[in-house]
């Protein structure tokens, strides 16, 4: 499973729906979600992959809980493109 949560915090086009919270709701999404795998690889005994698209330029990274997060995910994905753009 891959989340790919663009802009949580701020970001992107105007008019996206930001909160400060979704820091840590990125990280409970993905602590929740990793946690359902867990159980259905218990049922049906099949590893399952929890990866995350996060951006790689340093004024979006501080809008993650790389830390924390990072227990829950197998790999992180950087998106390191688009560093130009209407944003």
């Amino acid at each position: 499973v891959d989340i790919d949560w663009e802009f949580p915090v701020g970001g992107g086009l105007a008019g996206n729906a930001n909160r400060p919270e979704d820091k840590q709701n990125f990280t409970l999404l993905l602590a929740e979600i990793r946690r359902q795998l867990d159980v259905q690889e218990g049922r049906d005994g099949k590893q399952y992959y929890l990866t995350a698209d996060i951006a790689a330029g340093a004024d979006k990274l501080n809008n993650y809980e790389l830390a924390p997060a990072s227990q829950y995910v197998d790999w992180f994905n950087v998106m390191c493109y688009d560093f130009y753009g209407a944003w």
